[in-house]
């Protein structure tokens, strides 16, 4: 989680640096969620939603990338829970992060 975090703060510095400077280039943090792909099997985890489909996830990043959008969230369940995130307290959401992770693994 915390390397995550991590890529979505320096996407977003770099971001602002470039565009201050009057760059070109752009650039966009992919923040899928849960995604359907062979890796789940081989890591042998299990998310308690529906993951989804890796091809709808790399259609709708490279639209938006286009569209020189910052944080790429695609799918309506992925963007309501970090709007509703957003007013939680960090403890409780560590706690809830952590459960989450957990379940995966059983």
């Amino acid at each position: 989680r915390s390397t995550k975090n991590y890529v979505v703060s320096f996407t977003s510095a770099l971001y602002e640096e470039l565009r201050r400077q009057g760059s070109n280039v752009s650039v966009s943090c992919l923040c899928p969620g849960p995604v359907d792909t062979e890796f789940n099997k081989v890591a042998r985890v299990h998310f308690s939603v529906k993951g989804a489909k890796s091809m709808d996830v790399a259609k709708y990043a490279i639209k938006k990338m286009f569209n020189e959008k910052l944080i790429i969230i695609p799918g309506f369940m992925m963007k309501c829970a970090l709007f509703f995130c957003s007013f939680l307290p960090r403890k409780m959401l560590l706690k809830i992060t952590f459960k989450i992770q957990e379940k995966k693994r059983k």
